[in-house]
């Protein structure tokens, strides 16, 4: 890696089309029409978490202006090694690290890019000036709504980050994978929810949208800023992966993820 600095954001670039693209399209009623279709499991198909591991192995995320021509996997892997050195006896982290881009295979099921990969963000209320590239939010369908534009929108002070409709994407997909088969797997419900916010900068790093955390969130959101040290930071690192990892990791994929899920 070089000393460039990561996420930034410069116009004319191909991350600017992505968000422009992404602000044109994600409205409040999209995300809500996208959440219902995507809740009918099993109807797409059934397939083990490896699997989805593998199918990284052909993504490259185009809104990350840090890793433009690699490959999904390798960030897993990144990720989930970063996360093993520093806490080498917490195995659900490490396994969070690995798994926590995977709801990208929506891009195996024809959606645009702008609903897969990028920044997420509250919809339904004001948006705030954090969000990446928010002038091009002008172009939104909800900017001029009478409600969707003020600051608490269709939600109340304090109703918990959880019950906001976020834009749509990989995160709050695979938290929606992760609930539903929640029976054959065995990922405790606070790496569901890191990997739901993950992306969700405008809150964990921008500071923005805290009028809407309830009690809960201060703990959830201590989690996810620590796991981004390693989401983010990862990036900087030389990971060789060698048959040992991958079979550590296979065999932390077996133990949580024993069964294949509906998809």
């Amino acid at each position: 890696m070089t000393d460039r600095p990561f996420r930034v954001y410069e116009d004319n670039t191909v991350q600017h089309q992505l968000y422009s693209d992404m602000h044109e399209n994600q409205s409040y009623n999209f995300a809500l029409v996208k959440q219902l279709e995507y809740s009918h499991f099993g109807t797409r198909c059934e397939m083990t978490m490896k699997d989805a591991l593998s199918m990284m192995d052909r993504f490259v995320d185009p809104s990350d202006p840090d890793l433009p021509d690699v490959v999904n996997s390798i960030h897993a892997y990144q990720t989930a090694e970063r996360i093993r050195k520093k806490h080498p006896f917490d195995r659900e982290l490490q396994l969070c690290g690995l798994i926590h881009d995977l709801g990208k295979i929506l891009f195996a099921f024809g959606e645009p890019s702008w609903a897969v990969v990028g920044d997420t963000y509250p919809l339904g209320c004001a948006f705030q000036k954090s969000i990446v590239y928010y002038d091009t939010l002008q172009s939104n369908p909800d900017i001029d709504n009478p409600i969707y534009c003020t600051k608490f929108g269709v939600y109340r002070e304090g109703c918990g980050i959880s019950n906001l409709v976020m834009s749509f994407g990989h995160d709050e997909y695979l938290y929606m994978v992760l609930k539903q088969n929640r029976k054959t797997h065995k990922l405790s419900e606070k790496y569901w929810n890191i990997i739901r916010f993950h992306s969700f900068y405008p809150w964990h790093t921008g500071g923005d949208y805290h009028y809407f955390m309830d009690d809960t969130d201060h703990k959830t959101l201590a989690d996810i800023t620590e796991f981004n040290k390693h989401d983010l930071y990862s990036k900087e690192d030389s990971v060789e992966i060698t048959d040992d990892t991958k079979a550590y990791y296979s065999d932390l994929l077996n133990e949580y993820f024993p069964k294949r899920l509906k998809w």
